[in-house]
């Protein structure tokens, strides 16, 4: 990549789409001289053929011919080492984009509007472009890598246990949120199991916050533990609540999507994923692309995750009380507690499967203030 400048004096990068041979400069600087491929041949000690090979650009020019060029035209070897490595490089994108045509259908398989509304592909691009975006994307090189890195991801989820799962939808979805984690990380502090404790236990108070400053502050809390919290809008056929997930650097990823719309189930999947980083530093979750519906109830992961979530906002004790005094009970125990009364609310819901008399406790939370949380300033 280059950088010009414009009319105006502003410079801007430009990356050309072509490529000149170094065999093609050389036979217009021996043109310009006078000098016949024979008389470069001596100079050099090179053979006529070998030149004359080079200048039909049937075989590389070599570090040690470079230098050759040098002392015999005046010419660096840097620039025909780097006017060589430029033209393989565009040869070598030449051959990768006329490979990538003939995955059109492994590209068919992902959301590409969704992809394209945000910039991972181009709108109108080719096949072959859009498949080199999605690579990139994905940080593989071809499909083949996509599947096994992408496919079986090291990652808990907790996912709907009414919606089906397609896995390149899923796995679009996880990236995303790795990225938006990344953009958080820089000088965040190292992981510590310890201050992740300390954090989960501040959580319960936020949930009396309006949905915006709780999450910035859970966020903030969370990051001092080196767990990276980020909200994500779901895709269709994700059915993700929300993920965990260990980055690169050793810190963690908390993904959320929201995709219940309610107060308390968003605040739940949240301490549902510290869970599995506290009590699953070492699981690996499988995407199954086997099945149509996922079903986490058999899971005694899961279990494990919703047994902490449902203990750190209603404490056994309280559940007790709660389940004692009834349905009247749930602001008042949610003011001892701490806590949002859609948090005990919801609780006592899914225990006396009493959601529709539970649902003025449980506030929606609207489009808007979805579409805020994965706007706020990362």
């Amino acid at each position: 990549m280059n950088n010009i400048e414009t009319r105006d004096n502003t410079t801007v990068a430009f990356s050309p789409d072509w490529a000149v041979a170094p065999g093609e400069i050389l036979a217009e600087e021996l043109k310009s001289r006078g000098m016949s491929q024979t008389d470069l041949a001596y100079r050099t000690s090179l053979s006529i053929k070998h030149v004359n090979q080079i200048i039909k650009r049937n075989v590389p020019l070599s570090a040690e011919v470079a230098l050759s060029f040098e002392r015999a035209l005046g010419i660096s070897a840097r620039f025909w080492l780097k006017t060589e490595a430029a033209w393989q490089a565009h040869n070598t994108a030449l051959a990768a984009k006329a490979s990538s045509s003939n995955y059109a259908s492994w590209l068919a398989r992902f959301p590409l509007a969704a992809l394209a509304t945000r910039g991972v592909i181009g709108k109108r691009g080719d096949t072959a472009s859009q498949v080199e975006d999605l690579l990139r994307f994905f940080q593989v090189t071809d499909p083949s890598a996509f599947e096994r890195v992408w496919l079986q991801p090291q990652v808990n989820y907790k996912r709907s246990q009414t919606h089906k799962l397609d896995p390149y939808a899923t796995a679009t979805w996880i990236r995303l949120a790795e990225q938006a984690a990344q953009r958080l990380a820089p000088n965040a502090p190292a992981y510590s199991a310890k201050e992740l404790r300390a954090a989960a236990r501040d959580l319960p108070s936020l949930t009396t916050l309006p949905l915006l400053a709780g999450f910035e502050a859970a966020r903030q809390r969370l990051r001092q533990a080196g767990v990276m919290l980020v909200f994500v809008e779901p895709l269709d056929k994700t059915g993700l609540f929300g993920i965990s997930k260990t980055l690169d650097d050793g810190r963690h990823l908390i993904g959320l999507t929201g995709r219940m719309k309610r107060l308390d189930s968003f605040w739940f999947a949240m301490a549902h994923e510290v869970a599995h980083i506290l009590l699953h530093p070492k699981r690996a979750t499988f995407i199954d692309t086997q099945t149509s519906l996922a079903n986490d109830d058999n899971d005694d992961h899961e279990g494990e995750a919703n047994r902490y979530a449902s203990e750190l906002f209603l404490p056994i004790p309280a559940r007790e009380k709660l389940l004692a005094a009834g349905a009247a009970a749930v602001e008042e125990i949610a003011a001892e507690v701490g806590v949002a009364p859609a948090m005990v609310a919801g609780q006592y819901a899914h225990i006396e499967n009493a959601y529709p008399q539970m649902s003025k406790y449980r506030p929606t939370i609207d489009s808007t203030e979805l579409q805020s949380l994965q706007t706020l300033d990362l």
